[in-house]
């Protein structure tokens, strides 16, 4: 059963892959498992368009935390919004899709001139200020420009050095959160705030700061690594693999992070799941290092056809003494459920479904069989053609490996395949003689007369 921690991961995922309606659905099962998650109903406010939701939505968030600075921020800005309407309020409806669908994001405004001579100014004082050792001062310059540019390349930095040192760590913590809350592509910004998180010991924080990072265009795939070492080595599988998914989404051609992904499935027992992110990988081009080792790896995951399985007489035996036990099982039942009662005609029926399965295994699916192949004068089959290095088969069956032995030939296939399914006919009628007598002719019910029931022969009908 999925956990409500899964549920929320996966439906902010979905909402921000635009998949509104299924971001819905999953943050609502979530909080159902976990109405407590403060965050979960945060993002269940970004997946509706009444005001009034919304605001229910961020009221249950504020009564968790009142300190979420993203919940009060939109709460004021959709009260600001219902006075300028001055709507009366309306009822949780219905909302269809296109209701649902999040308002476009802002762009980010960019200073002005004036603005931008300003910050100068204050970047310069703050530079003289820290020679004459007053850093408070030179704090407060640097915020004055992330007042204009939250996530400033060098005041930002700065401010938060200083404010660790003096260690006013909650106050560096909310200019960090102003950067990331400022939609900051600036992965350095995500790792100073996910060592801030570490520090107060809050590591739901944290792990949602390298979820995000991870989602990032401009975090790096080593970045990415990184973050997927940390938690192998704690044994925290679920989040590495989130990491590696979240890096997947925002880097869907890095082979590294493909490779890495499918390295990782299969050291946890899932191949099969393996072997997709290896041909995804390949699909990319095997001429890269990443291209070659993903082709190396679908072959050592794949499982390998070879010619002791081809050639095996047992193997196309026991699938035919599978097919003998499903008939062996109609015969009981046709008998009664008594196997005293199957009598010589039930039994032979299932010997022959025996022969008649091997007989169609053999056409079908075991054609290269020791010694049948030389018997029938067969020749080897053709070595399959690899194709196109750039392009490996998509495929995620066994891989044919080349043959030597010999093949019966398509005429006599054809011979041993209508036989084989004759017989099976033959020894369906046999096993299941009874109940098809039955189907072609019923026994009609007898119902007594009244005359029969008063005058008691009504037992012998």
């Amino acid at each position: 059963m999925t956990d409500a921690q899964t549920l929320f991961r996966q439906g902010v995922l979905a909402v921000r892959e635009k998949n509104v309606a299924e971001g819905r659905k999953l943050l609502t099962e979530s909080l159902r498992l976990d109405p407590n998650n403060e965050m979960g109903w945060l993002w269940l406010s970004r997946t509706v368009s009444k005001a009034e939701i919304k605001l229910q939505c961020l009221d249950r968030t504020l009564r968790l935390n009142p300190a979420n600075e993203a919940a009060n921020a939109m709460r004021q800005q959709i009260l600001n919004e219902m006075n300028h309407r001055d709507a009366p309020p309306v009822s949780d409806v219905a909302e269809t899709e296109e209701e649902a669908a999040p308002p476009p994001r802002p762009k980010r405004k960019v200073p002005t001139a004036a603005q931008q001579r300003q910050m100068q100014d204050w970047l310069s004082s703050a530079e003289r200020l820290v020679e004459q050792e007053d850093i408070e001062g030179a704090i407060d310059k640097w915020i004055r420009v992330l007042e204009i540019v939250p996530d400033h390349e060098i005041a930002l930095p700065s401010a938060v050095r200083h404010l660790s040192r003096q260690k006013h760590i909650d106050d560096a913590h909310d200019l960090v959160w102003d950067a990331i809350q400022s939609d900051t592509e600036n992965p350095a910004i995500y790792l100073t705030a996910i060592d801030i998180a570490r520090y107060q010991k809050n590591d739901y924080e944290a792990n949602e700061l390298r979820e995000r990072l991870a989602l990032l265009p401009t975090a790096t795939e080593d970045m990415i690594s990184e973050l997927v070492d940390y938690y192998r080595e704690r044994d925290e599988h679920h989040q590495a693999e989130t990491i590696l998914l979240n890096g997947i989404q925002s880097h869907p051609q890095s082979q590294k992070l493909l490779v890495r992904m499918g390295d990782l499935l299969t050291d946890w027992g899932r191949k099969h799941e393996a072997q997709t992110h290896y041909e995804r990988a390949a699909r990319l081009g095997t001429r890269t290092k990443e291209g070659k080792a993903a082709d190396q790896k679908l072959l050592a995951t794949a499982p390998l056809l070879t010619d002791k399985e081809r050639g095996s007489m047992t193997l196309a035996w026991r699938e035919a003494a599978g097919v003998g036990v499903a008939y062996l099982l109609l015969g009981w039942q046709d008998a009664g459920l008594n196997m005293a009662f199957m009598g010589v005609s039930r039994w032979l029926g299932v010997l022959l479904s025996v022969a008649g399965a091997y007989l169609t295994i053999t056409a079908t699916s075991s054609p290269q069989q020791q010694p049948l192949g030389r018997l029938f004068n067969g020749e080897p089959p053709e070595k399959p053609k690899r194709k196109h290095e750039d392009a490996p088969s998509e495929a995620a069956g066994p891989i044919p490996a080349a043959s030597e032995l010999p093949i019966i030939p398509a005429h006599i296939r054809l011979i041993l395949g209508s036989v084989g399914i004759a017989i099976l006919l033959v020894a369906f009628w046999l096993v299941f003689s009874q109940a098809i007598t039955l189907l072609v002719n019923p026994v009609p019910p007898c119902i007594p007369t009244i005359e029969q029931l008063i005058s008691g022969e009504a037992h012998g009908c």
